[in-house]
């Protein structure tokens, strides 16, 4: 096995550790608790850290819940929680895009009966006089707003996993591991022998070689079987 090292851990992954904690535990906590338990828990994360990462999870992030319970916050977050936080998302942007693609369907309806005539200027469904210029503005901005929204949509498609999929990923992903891990041990056992056999410093070798000293480690991967 290659040598395992301490690896910097990003504020992603900080972020991820405490929200599988949360939701692990399934269960709600004052901030003296969680200053307690998520620096045993949650790799790369100090108590001098855990109070303004969950405000920031909770106010940037919009993952983590609040509520005053007498005179003690309390926070949480459930697994459902985010499912349907993203699924209230999706909801939306679909009503949005429906709404601005019927606008960009009436006036593009709008357009094409006044393009037939000759004036500049006519009557909308309201009565108003509006010009031909105004409503080619309009149909444009509801145009790139309905495209703007349905790549917000597809994207939020694209990266919602449900757990079918989660697993299915991580099945693909083991044969690339187990290879990479054999790699990893290859290429050890070949410098070793080359540092036994001719006498020479392991880091030396390697940085000729352009061989990190240590390989990267990814704790949070599950081996699938």
């Amino acid at each position: 096995m290659p040598p395992k090292g301490k690896a910097t851990v990003s504020m992603a992954q900080k972020k991820a550790n405490v929200l599988r904690f949360f939701q692990d535990e399934h269960s709600v906590y004052n901030i003296k608790e969680l200053e307690k338990l998520i620096p045993k828990k949650c790799n790369g994360v100090s108590p001098m850290l855990v109070k303004g990462l969950i405000q920031e999870m909770i106010d940037e992030d919009g993952i983590i819940s609040v509520e005053k319970c007498g005179s003690t916050n309390v926070y949480w977050c459930f697994k459902n929680q985010i499912i349907m936080k993203t699924q209230q998302e999706m909801t939306s942007l679909k009503t949005r895009i429906e709404t601005a693609e019927k606008e960009a369907l009436e006036a593009k309806r709008t357009l094409e009966q006044n393009e037939k005539s000759i004036r500049k200027e006519f009557y909308d469904l309201d009565g108003e006089t509006v010009s031909r210029a105004e409503q080619l503005e309009k149909l444009e901005a509801l145009n790139a707003q309905a495209k703007s929204l349905r790549a917000t949509c597809d994207n939020m498609m694209e990266t919602t996993w449900d757990q079918s999929q989660m697993k299915s990923r991580m099945k693909a992903l083991a044969p690339q591991l187990q290879k990479l891990e054999m790699v990893t041990d290859n290429i050890e056992l070949v410098t070793g022998f080359l540092c036994r056999r001719f006498i020479v410093n392991p880091s030396d070798l390697k940085a000729e070689l352009g061989i990190p000293e240590e390989f990267l480690e990814f704790p949070g991967l599950p081996d699938v079987v």
